[in-house]
């Protein structure tokens, strides 16, 4: 394949009016610039169109095998390399070497390995480098709708966006966004060029996949028109807004913050909730980087709003605490001191005073899962599944055990109490007064570390989901 005829052909083709402006400009003044290029048609296109004799010498693409397919992931690696090699440019490469025990693949997963490498191959110089990578206006239309089933707000559903930091640092531009896919397809045919088919993306295995095959399909056809170039123009707005919204919390965080990481209560309940959440996040991020999960982040809203006090774990020695009507901070509570019953915001980890940290989170489970659960094939002391009840969310809270705790466990005819449990598994009576006794929101126990779950709450033969409960100490 003559490559240099290829580009040539390309950017005779497809000129440079879809380029933004300011993507440009950008790229003009990096000092280093990198393209993620998998060898599928929009990374090879964008490969194409910036290995320019402008641009080469600065110019470096970055390929990591994700080791998915077997022998195909590695010919996406040599087919990448021989498109380089043919173009003059510098060519880096990584695999990814799975420390998971071989457990299943999600997207989060595989992109987290390559923000890796892509952090541990600029190193030092990520500073002045730029990293283009080939979304393109169809992906904005898909990334929408992922965002939306998961309730993101209004910085999560305006991405991909044309400018964006990643993990250390790192800086991303995308300059296809302007571009559909059947755009991208068409100015490689013309340019008789060839790319990768990564034949993954046709199985129902990933989100984003099903999205692609069923959903965007069917809403194309309802709405009778091409929607990505409508949620193209949508993206852009939202994040108009987004950065409208940041800017002006910047003016308010000098009015909002007092002093020394302290809130004054009466002056952050006058602000919009929009301004609230911005200020929590801030005030929680001051000394780390553990976020407030979005259940949290809605139960200290709200406290706020009805100005009632609270106490929330961020992570191990850290909560973030409001005194009602008087003040919000962050608290540093030592292992001697008692608690009360706290929520569990899904999906992240609350950390115990006593010690030990507990992680809840809804989890989907096949039949091979499913009659591992039911057979106990887990042990209790670390892991349990419980059922969510005909697909009713199931809310977590935790606090110590007090006189009279009793609850039916699996495997028992009748309620028994807590002491009896704990005596006849001898749990020392120091651990008792310390052990987290898990129950729901209306105070039925769930589980006790160590003791098996409710029987309330066994999951069924047909059960898909379950609230997954982890502990470890």
């Amino acid at each position: 394949m003559d490559w240099i005829k290829a580009r040539r052909r390309l950017r005779s083709n497809v000129g440079v009016d879809w380029l933004p402006t300011r993507i440009w400009e950008t790229i003009d003044n990096s000092e280093r610039l990198y393209i993620a290029c998998s060898g599928g048609a929009d990374s090879v296109f964008l490969t194409l169109f910036f290995s320019t004799e402008e641009l080469r010498d600065r110019l470096t693409v970055l390929h990591f095998n994700h080791r998915l397919r077997g022998e195909e992931s590695d010919e996406d690696e040599f087919f990448v390399q021989e498109l380089c090699s043919s173009l003059g440019l510098a060519f880096l490469s990584d695999s990814w070497e799975r420390s998971d025990g071989g457990g299943p693949i999600s997207e989060e997963l595989a992109r987290d390995a390559r923000m890796g490498f892509f952090a541990k191959t600029i190193g030092k110089h990520i500073v002045d480098s730029l990293i283009l990578t080939g979304h393109h206006a169809d992906d904005v239309a898909e990334t929408l709708l992922m965002r939306l089933s998961r309730g993101s707000g209004l910085q999560g559903i305006c991405a991909p966006r044309e400018f964006s930091q990643g993990i250390a640092g790192l800086c991303f531009a995308r300059p296809l966004l302007k571009l559909r896919r059947e755009e991208i397809v068409k100015g490689l045919s013309d340019a008789k060029a060839t790319w990768r088919e990564d034949n993954s993306n046709q199985t129902d295995q990933f989100f984003r996949n099903r999205l692609r095959k069923n959903v965007i399909p069917a809403w194309e056809e309802a709405a009778e028109r091409t929607v990505s170039g409508g949620a193209s123009m949508s993206r852009e707005l939202l994040e108009e807004d987004w950065i409208a919204l940041e800017q002006f919390f910047e003016l308010k965080w000098g009015e909002i913050e007092i002093k020394e990481g302290v809130i004054d209560w009466e002056r952050l309940a006058k602000e919009p909730r929009a301004i609230q959440r911005r200020a929590l996040s801030r005030l929680v991020s001051g000394g780390s980087n553990a976020p407030l999960a979005s259940q949290a982040m809605e139960g200290v809203l709200e406290s706020i709003r009805c100005c009632k006090s609270f106490k929330v774990s961020i992570e191990h020695g850290r909560w973030i605490v409001g005194s009602s009507g008087e003040k919000v901070w962050i608290s540093k509570i030592g292992k001697n001191v008692d608690w009360k019953s706290q929520a569990v915001p899904e999906g992240v980890a609350v950390y115990f005073p006593g010690g030990g940290k507990l992680l809840v989170q809804e989890v989907e489970i096949d039949g091979e899962m499913l009659d591992k659960v039911r057979s106990g094939d887990f042990s209790h002391e670390n892991d349990v599944y419980l059922s969510l009840k005909a697909k009713q969310r199931l809310f977590v809270e935790v606090r110590i055990w007090k006189q009279g705790d009793a609850y039916q466990p699996m495997g028992s005819d009748s309620v028994v109490k807590l002491k009896k449990l704990f005596i006849d598994r001898k749990i020392p009576r120091e651990e008792r007064r310390t052990n987290p006794i898990i129950t729901a929101t209306d105070g039925e126990i769930l589980w006790v570390p160590g003791l098996p779950p409710s029987k309330n709450y066994q999951l069924s033969e047909i059960a898909t989901r379950a609230l997954q409960l982890t502990y470890e100490k």
